[in-house]
């Protein structure tokens, strides 16, 4: 009898399953390996500051009033953590700089596109868009808070001024940075520009782009807390504020090293999704 071997086990006569080969797992790294090898830099940089940062505090005169150290601000970040002050405050700050950041992504990223393609409209903005940037924004946050009150909204828009021209920038750079031929080959083949924006020039401008939102959300926190300075009762602006006004350094330092944690932790997650989106690991 004659049996099928693709179907057919010849001694017994049942069907056949297919043996699946031993997966190799040697050569793919483990998760926590590569986590520990990129966290391990940064920690071991962040333990060398904190022992740094100790050391000055040991040999600073009166310590406790012009450099307190890291445990005595580790403190005092418990207490108002355990009180809610913390995270009523950085909530706050967190609001601000996210509208901004949001408000001034999308319109950066929007206007970056036609101005990239047009030198004119490049010209016609320039002296705007340069002119946002020239005036310090201590300067414009009083005028916000004039025009639009003392609630969210200058807060927010104060972020958007400080944020909007990194990431306009960047985007009109990562644009034109692309190669013309690939841009003439799309539409050799047919592409019309939203198709070409998408498959070619958006992918290849990515880097860039990112480059700018990563600047972007470490200045936004810089937007509210100057708005925070002008006129809150609210914030981590406000709490700095308030700990110089009673020389309480403590609470000054712990409202600088929340601010320093939110600004690191919006451009990991940013550097996250660079990873992620473009390396492809």
């Amino acid at each position: 009898m004659i049996v099928d071997a693709k179907t057919k086990n010849p001694q017994r006569g049942t069907p056949a399953r297919a043996i699946s080969p031993p997966v190799e797992t040697s050569e793919q790294p483990a998760a926590m390996p590569r986590l520990v090898g990129r966290l391990g830099p940064a920690l071991a940089s962040l333990g060398a500051g904190l022992l740094l940062w100790q050391l000055l505090a040991m040999v600073a005169p009166n310590p406790p009033t012009l450099l307190p150290g890291p445990g005595v601000v580790a403190a005092r970040l418990w207490d108002l953590a355990v009180r809610g002050i913390l995270w009523h405050h950085a909530g706050v700050t967190l609001t601000e700089a996210g509208l901004g950041f949001l408000l001034a992504a999308v319109l950066g990223l929007a206007l970056g596109y036609p101005v990239a393609k047009s030198r004119l409209l490049e010209a016609l903005l320039a002296p705007y868009v340069a002119g946002t940037q020239a005036v310090p924004i201590v300067a414009i946050a009083p005028l916000m808070v004039l025009w639009f009150g003392l609630d969210l909204l200058p807060k927010v828009l104060t972020c958007a001024v400080i944020v909007f021209f990194p990431i306009l920038v960047n985007t009109i750079i990562g644009l034109r940075s692309v190669d013309r031929a690939l841009i003439e080959a799309a539409h050799s083949m047919g592409a019309g520009p939203w198709q070409t924006l998408r498959y070619v020039e958006a992918p290849l401008a990515l880097r860039s782009i990112l480059g700018g939102l990563k600047l972007g959300i470490t200045l936004s926190m810089t937007g509210a807390v100057v708005g925070e300075f002008i006129a809150a009762n609210a914030g981590l602006g406000y709490l700095l504020t308030y700990g110089r006004s009673i020389y309480d350094t403590p609470l000054v330092f712990a409202a600088l090293v929340s601010l320093a944690a939110l600004a690191s932790l919006g451009y990991g997650l940013i550097t996250l999704a660079e990873r992620r989106i473009i390396d492809w690991e």
